[in-house]
């Protein structure tokens, strides 16, 4: 566990620094993302932020709390609905036209629900696109600005650390779908996706965090998203609980947001050609394991868990690595975006 003693030390430091960042942030106007940017904000000088969001009009609080927090940050907002794949490279687009890098992308959108599928115009499923393929689109399309970073991260909170088996036949889940299966799937897309970026990208440190349960309110929308006779209990789950869960159990955003900062600044998590990028680390903590290591190196791809830990393997990645499975996802993935462009042209 990465007490949350150094990490408050580590984001003085980076404070200290003096750094101005420009970092993008995908699903920010709430819960982690949005701590993560408050974070950021304080602890930079004349930061530029770019926030994605569906709602400009909702949005003007948080513009408001962050110049609040920071009067000489440079503050973007792209009102857009990032679960169809022509939205999202419209987005880069316009960050691309007016940036030379980029430091720091945070991934944070979306969530679980128990509905049924719902596939976009594009023909992916909704929640499928949000957690998976259009957090890769964003990686993808901005892997020209983050190469140009000194210190580039890429974070996406979603589970890492809890990959599951995939059918490879089936990545899309229009066979076989269920909400748990789709999250799993893309769980596991994300954690192969990131190794094979990582091969081409070896100045780029890749990060997927399983955030544990953090009382931003999602908790409460997956239990009344399940529908039929299973609502009743997950009424009573979400009504009786889980706020004694929230109470005792959980982490806030303010502290998830902490932890955020730190994943997105601290020497802990270097990528494959650097080993110091990075605030230097407080006594007692060591440099993050990557999730392949060959002859001593990493490959700078981490999976963590709640507490900024690596998690273990599960019993599917090491098969996953050595019979190519990643190369697959990602010829699949490509193929995935060009037919939803096809559809949106």
């Amino acid at each position: 566990m990465v007490n949350i003693k150094d990490i408050r030390a580590s984001n003085a430091a980076f404070k200290a620094s003096k750094h101005s960042v420009i970092a993008v942030f995908v699903g920010a106007t709430s819960g982690i993302g949005l701590a993560t940017a408050k974070h950021l904000a304080d602890a930079s000088v004349d930061p530029t932020l770019y926030i994605l969001g569906r709602s400009r009009a909702s949005a003007t609080s948080i513009l408001d709390d962050l110049a609040r927090i920071n009067p000489h940050a440079k503050l973007n907002f792209i009102e857009t609905e990032i679960s169809l794949i022509k939205n999202v490279d419209t987005a880069c687009d316009e960050i691309l036209s007016k940036e030379k890098k980029v430091d720091f992308l945070f991934m944070s959108p979306g969530g679980v629900t128990f509905g049924g599928r719902v596939e976009s115009s594009e023909g992916i499923d909704v929640g499928l696109a949000l957690r998976y393929y259009s957090r890769l689109r964003f990686v993808h399309n901005l892997l020209p600005l983050l190469d140009a970073s000194a210190t580039p991260r890429v974070i996406a909170i979603l589970a890492g650390g809890k990959e599951r088996e995939l059918d490879l036949n089936d990545l899309e889940c229009k066979v076989n779908f269920s909400a748990i299966r789709a999250a799993g799937v893309g769980t596991t897309q994300l954690t192969l996706a990131f190794e094979e970026l990582a091969k081409t990208h070896p100045s780029i440190a890749f990060i997927h965090k399983y955030p544990g349960f953090v009382n931003t309110g999602a908790a409460g929308k997956i239990l009344d998203s399940v529908p039929g006779i299973l609502a009743i209990p997950a009424r009573l789950v979400r009504w009786l609980i889980l706020p004694i869960i929230s109470l005792f159990f959980s982490t806030t955003p303010e502290v998830a947001g902490e932890r955020g900062l730190f994943l997105a600044t601290s020497a802990r998590f270097p990528p494959n050609k650097s080993d110091t990028p990075g605030v230097t680390l407080p006594n007692g903590v060591k440099t993050a394991e990557s999730t392949i290591i060959t002859e001593g190196r990493g490959n700078g791809v981490y999976t963590l868990d709640e507490n900024d830990e690596v998690s273990l393997d599960t019993s599917v990645m090491p098969g996953y690595r050595s019979d190519g499975t990643g190369k697959i996802v990602w010829q699949e993935t490509l193929a995935v975006w060009d037919r939803a462009i096809g559809r949106s042209a």
